[in-house]
């Protein structure tokens, strides 16, 4: 057992919470499970394990979504990410652990607060089929949101800020963020493996934690289906505030 059964519990909720989160809104699984995990490992065991997650949870998603994904957008996000993933690799490998707790935690507190501020312009839906507007941006978009993910698991709040600001459908939305990150976790990890941080020991917390994740996203695809789409104010941005707060308290200090 990779802890105390307690712990590993907790594990397993935020694993739960983070798939349904990813599931209904297509995004903030690892950005979810890397917050969490943070408040009892280092964040170079957390972000890994919380990637190789996101990636493997979203494989039930990726057929639909890569249909719905607009392609001149993506292709112009992962080209940004490309061009920044391997500094945040970097990063995660040479900060020392409560420097990078804190990273961590105020990037995912920034990003909460942005999206609570922001979707109020758009709740979450323009005019079904019309095509994205601002694509120059695409590149920087990708690449502050890769250079984020690969760092923090954090790369969430910028992407979703970039394409609120696009004209992109619901479905559009929602498949470019699942496909673009399962792209940007596969990179990540690839630089991960190369530096040595990711191991054996989170492929354990995998195992404990992979289903609790199919799981969630499961119901969390389900309730998308079934409820239609809610503003992101009123579901990720409380969650990222609330345990973004939560790791800045003292207790979680090492």
């Amino acid at each position: 057992m990779p802890a105390e059964p307690l712990t590993i519990v907790t594990a397993m909720a935020i694993a739960l919470l983070a798939g349904v989160t990813r599931g209904y809104c297509g995004f903030g699984f690892a950005m979810l499970v890397a917050l969490g995990l943070s408040g009892f490992m280092a964040p170079v065991e957390a972000v890994p394990v919380a990637l190789l997650l996101d990636l493997l949870a979203a494989a039930g998603l990726l057929q639909v979504a890569a249909r719905h994904a607009h392609r001149r957008v993506l292709g112009r996000l992962v080209l940004g990410m490309l061009l920044a993933v391997g500094l945040g690799v970097w990063l995660l490998s040479r900060m020392p652990a409560a420097p990078m707790r804190m990273v961590i935690a105020l990037l995912s507190l920034s990003g909460g607060m942005a999206l609570l501020c922001r979707v109020g312009r758009r709740d979450v839906v323009p005019e079904e089929g019309r095509s994205a507007t601002a694509g120059r941006w695409a590149i920087w978009a990708g690449g502050v949101s890769g250079l984020a993910m690969s760092m923090a698991s954090a790369g969430g709040p910028p992407l979703m800020l970039y394409l609120l600001s696009t004209r992109l459908s619901t479905a559009q939305l929602r498949g470019t963020a699942i496909v673009f990150f399962a792209i940007c976790s596969s990179c990540s990890l690839l630089g991960l493996g190369l530096s040595g941080v990711l191991g054996a020991g989170s492929l354990v917390w995998v195992g404990w934690l992979i289903v609790p994740a199919w799981l969630g996203n499961a119901f969390g695809q389900w309730l998308f289906h079934r409820a239609g789409p809610i503003s992101l104010r009123y579901t990720v941005a409380p969650l990222l505030i609330l345990l973004s707060l939560w790791m800045l308290l003292p207790i979680n200090t090492p």
